[in-house]
């Protein structure tokens, strides 16, 4: 389904015809009496010439108000009813202040050391502009846009997704983060210093472009156990997900080692107007949440260790090479076109995240093993409700002072931790969910002065 201005949940909206159906069609006249166009008894010979005038009077008014209808009527429903929505920056979903209504949302960490490291939340300023809010004394604070560098040019309500990977050479990680450009094009920009800037990347010379629905899924996982060991930077793949035109979520992997692009296959059955959540473990199995057409979310593994060794240690009930879609889990349904996110606690789990039918957000902890998979409990989000469609960021933050991490034992680094859930309530602002990683009470606060 998709959302346009003045869409409710509450249930279908009339067409512009059937809207104005009782008002066009010939009507029944009362009882004993002839039928008209509009449901006016026809005038007779022998009525008086003033009863003439006064009906056509009358006629004259309702007509007069049928035009007003159908004028005011007919252009917002095309606009409610449409079935797809061509993509301009002109969007019918845009805010006028603070953050896009309808904004991409990106959690990451930028810093060249531990002392430095700072969260920062990206998102699309409603001029159409990427920027970003960084955590600062525990507060948002807005980086100054020519500080950023991303570029202005993208569409209105792109989704936000980035993947990272270490280098062999530096301390921090480098970011790809992929986007949707003004013209329909995906594209990537990366940052390789840990400050923020950032350049462009390759992909957007492939020309791909994806679904223009006002929601498309997109995410991006580093996979560096492609081949089932340990290996070189050069061997190490991006796994990109999409929505396509076809209305399927489609599959692209970079490989290092080549700096190449490869367009793969698509998974039967998905949405690509919804979200797109992925993880990798340390077995060179990637795991993939989406949504069925039936707005039912959905786990898919694929184990890319293809060698002879682990065909010979697998049955047929463990592909090799392919991506299979696990079918313990009872179905869970969502919210259609509900963003899909996760939070990373271990190569093994995590959480997932997504709109519930009725707009609350919810979690799932999946217990990861291919084809054993399971979904885990259910989780809900303190009162935590989203707007249709709104995208969702999450992540870990260390809630002490990060200098002192390498000194601390697993237990205490944990009772450090805290859940952050990022989505739009209300169309121009940004709420924050968060909790500690032991548990608790959810709190929230609205990040403002976007």
């Amino acid at each position: 389904m998709e959302l346009y201005l003045g869409q409710s949940d509450h249930g279908p909206e009339l067409s512009p015809a059937e809207r104005v159906h009782d008002l066009t069609q010939p009507q029944p006249s009362p009882i004993g009496g002839e039928k008209s166009g509009f449901g006016f008894k026809s005038l007779s010979k022998t009525e008086s010439p003033k009863r003439k005038r006064k009906y056509w009077l009358i006629g004259g008014l309702i007509v007069l108000v049928i035009f007003i209808i159908l004028a005011v009527a007919l252009p917002v429903g095309l606009v409610r009813r449409g079935k797809k929505s061509s993509i301009s920056n002109s969007s019918l979903r845009s805010a006028t202040s603070g953050a896009y209504n309808g904004t991409g949302l990106a959690l990451l960490q930028l810093g060249t050391s531990d002392n430095d490291y700072a969260w920062h939340l990206y998102y699309q300023h409603f001029s159409g502009e990427i920027r970003d809010v960084y955590l600062n004394n525990y507060e948002w604070v807005p980086a100054a846009f020519s500080d950023v560098g991303l570029p202005a040019n993208v569409r209105n309500g792109t989704p936000l997704a980035y993947s990272s990977y270490a280098t062999d050479a530096v301390g921090y990680p480098t970011y790809h983060m992929f986007y949707i450009d003004a013209s329909g094009v995906l594209q990537e920009t990366i940052n390789a210093n840990g400050k923020s800037n950032w350049s462009p990347g390759s992909l957007g010379n492939l020309n791909v472009k994806p679904s223009e629905s006002l929601s498309v899924g997109l995410n991006a996982c580093s996979n560096e156990r492609f081949n089932g060991a340990n290996v070189s930077i050069d061997d190490r793949v991006f796994e990109l997900y999409y929505g396509a035109k076809d209305g399927l979520v489609h599959e692209m992997i970079y490989h290092f080692g080549n700096e190449s692009w490869t367009a793969y296959g698509s998974f039967q059955n998905s949405m690509a107007s919804a979200g797109i959540a992925c993880s990798t473990s340390n077995s060179s199995i990637s795991y993939v949440y989406l949504s069925n057409t039936d707005h039912q979310l959905e786990l898919w593994w694929k184990d890319s260790n293809v060698t002879a060794a682990n065909r010979a240690a697998n049955s047929t009930k463990h592909p090799l090479g392919a991506w299979t879609k696990v079918q313990n889990p009872a179905p869970i349904t969502i919210r259609p076109n509900s963003s899909i996110s996760r939070i990373r606690i271990s190569e093994m789990g995590g959480f997932i995240f997504f709109q519930d039918p009725s707009g609350k957000i919810k979690a799932l902890q999946p217990q990861l093993n291919a084809e054993n998979s399971t979904w885990g409990s259910l989780l809900d989000i303190g009162s935590a409700v989203a707007q249709p469609a709104s995208h969702l960021a999450t992540g870990t933050m260390f809630q002490g002072n990060f200098s002192t991490k390498p000194n601390l034992t697993a237990t205490e680094y944990q009772a450090n931790l805290g859940f952050h859930v990022f989505f739009q309530a209300d169309g121009s602002n940004i709420t924050e969910y968060m909790r500690d990683y032991n548990g608790g009470q959810w709190s929230s606060d609205v990040i403002t002065g976007l």
